[in-house]
């Protein structure tokens, strides 16, 4: 299954920008930008309501459990407010099937819980 019918099949959705991917699960979003994945999480700033505290740690939880299922190496950048988590791959073939099964143990621990 290509990644693309895996999302549509999930409903989550997939948009092409530019040179990117961006890939929207509902509450969080992520990008593929040619052989890389790139994990938004928002950086604290000291402002935020407690929702906005809530749905930071919504989209922790969500990076760090699709980076886990991908494994390490990892790179790291900062990017005005937020920290870019990024996993790199050799082929799209690889960065596919990893993100797939990746994001499949994420759904199954939520319908666990």
């Amino acid at each position: 299954m290509s990644l693309e019918d895996y999302i549509n099949k999930k409903g989550f959705s997939i948009k092409k920008e530019e040179d990117r991917l961006r890939i929207n699960m509902g509450d969080y979003e992520f990008y593929i930008d040619n052989l890389s994945i790139i994990f938004p999480v928002p950086l604290p700033t000291g402002n935020e309501s407690l929702d906005d505290l809530v749905n930071m740690g919504i989209k922790y939880a969500r990076a760090s459990r699709l980076v886990q299922g991908l494994g390490s190496p990892v790179e790291y950048t900062i990017n005005g407010s937020e920290l870019d988590i990024i996993k790199k791959f050799n082929n799209r073939e690889d960065l596919e099937r990893k993100l797939i099964k990746s994001m499949e143990g994420i759904e199954s621990l939520r319908y666990f819980l």
